[in-house]
């Protein structure tokens, strides 16, 4: 293709990034340069453990966080980026030395800064144990590679991959402060012991079989095979101790394996920009256990969920444990307005059980120091 093909082609952009990623970006860049931004390309993840799904994963997440935060020029959609490395048969993985990726991210793509990594599970833990490493570096022609951010790390909990690692590298990008570590705050203490829980959670109060505040019903992971309670899901005493009640998941390996189990509270209000505090008890006799705190606005009338806190529960077998932790529900476009509680329980089989569910707001969205952003006509 000649140079005034390429310049042709690159005028519409819109139209021809599916059928070149390599125009797609090169355009971008032109487009970066009147703008005065780099262009900043992610690359999907290497994760040999899962022939790549889970890296693909990876390298979606740190896409759509740049789309959000904003500030650079991206690919329209990780779609052209994995088009250019097929064509090429490229995977850039944390080995690959520095030369050949500013070959590819500098001279192939005519981009600035380049993200890559791997991402593998480790073998031999009862959790999602990983071995992570991020490479974000920019490529500046004649001036040698600067490394913007680079890890190696081993994950305690997945969540730590996008709340840990990639948030330091994005504000390492965006050449954003350190965030110190929070004091102690008396105030937050004394909302928590003060405020009202925003749910029924002590799983105590009920009729025809369902306890108060929460779904009739149950349904496996995110296929809906909803079932109503009193087989895999039921509300009963606390063996040994009958005076207690609580909620208890009992399936078999093959939906742990599969699709998990899922119980939904009912919706309450929130505020957003809020602090929230999530609290716990939880026992299993094997399978691992997770909570999912979903926030919805409604865009035109639909409730659409756009935040959500996941929790992940640890702690020793057969035993009753307590997890507490904050959140804070925000979002770039809507409001969240509404949300709800997911008890979640998944990988083998066995028993989990739930009780003394406790959420409450600790601090004020006024008295939060995070900025809410400009809203869609919409909201």
């Amino acid at each position: 293709m000649t140079s005034a093909q390429t310049k042709s082609t690159t005028c519409n952009l819109q139209y021809t990034c599916r059928h070149s990623a390599m125009l797609l970006i090169v355009g971008l860049c032109a487009s970066a340069a009147a703008a005065e931004q780099k262009v900043v390309v992610p690359f999907d993840f290497v994760s040999k453990f899962d022939e790549g799904r889970y890296g693909r994963m990876v390298g979606e997440m740190i896409w759509q966080k740049l789309d959000r935060r904003g500030g650079f020029v991206i690919p329209e959609s990780m779609f052209d980026t994995r088009a250019f490395c097929k064509r090429g048969h490229l995977l850039p993985s944390p080995d690959m030395p520095l030369s050949k990726m500013e070959k590819i991210v500098r001279k192939d793509l005519a981009a600035q800064i380049g993200i890559w990594g791997s991402v593998e599970r480790v073998a031999g833990h009862d959790w999602d144990v990983y071995e992570l490493a991020i490479r974000c570096v920019e490529f500046g022609g004649d001036c040698e590679p600067r490394i913007i951010y680079q890890c190696n790390a081993r994950t305690k909990v997945v969540s730590e991959i996008p709340h840990v690692y990639v948030k330091k590298m994005l504000d390492a990008l965006c050449d954003l402060p350190a965030v110190e570590p929070a004091t102690a705050n008396t105030g937050i203490e004394e909302n928590w012991k003060r405020n009202p829980n925003l749910l029924v959670g002590d799983f105590q109060r009920g009729a025809a079989g369902v306890p108060t505040g929460w779904d009739s019903s149950w349904e496996a992971g995110d296929v809906n095979q909803r079932q109503r309670l009193g087989g895999t899901v039921q509300w009963i005493s606390e063996v040994g101790n009958p005076a207690n009640r609580v909620i208890r998941f009992s399936f078999t390996k093959a939906l742990g394996d599969s699709t998990g189990v899922a119980y939904y509270g009912k919706f309450f209000p929130i505020e957003e920009n809020a602090r929230y505090r999530f609290q716990c008890r939880w026992r299993s006799n094997g399978p691992a256990a997770k909570v999912f705190i979903k926030c919805y606005a409604e865009p035109g009338g639909v409730r659409r969920e756009v935040y959500r806190s996941q929790q992940n529960l640890k702690g020793p077998k057969n035993t009753w444990n307590t997890h507490s932790e904050d959140f804070t529900p925000k979002h770039t476009k809507y409001t969240p307005r509404f949300g709800r509680v997911m008890l979640y329980a998944y990988l083998g089989g066995g028993a989990v059980e739930f009780d003394d569910v406790v959420l409450k707001q600790i601090e004020s969205a006024a008295t939060t120091p995070l900025a809410i952003p400009p809203r869609l006509p919409s909201e």
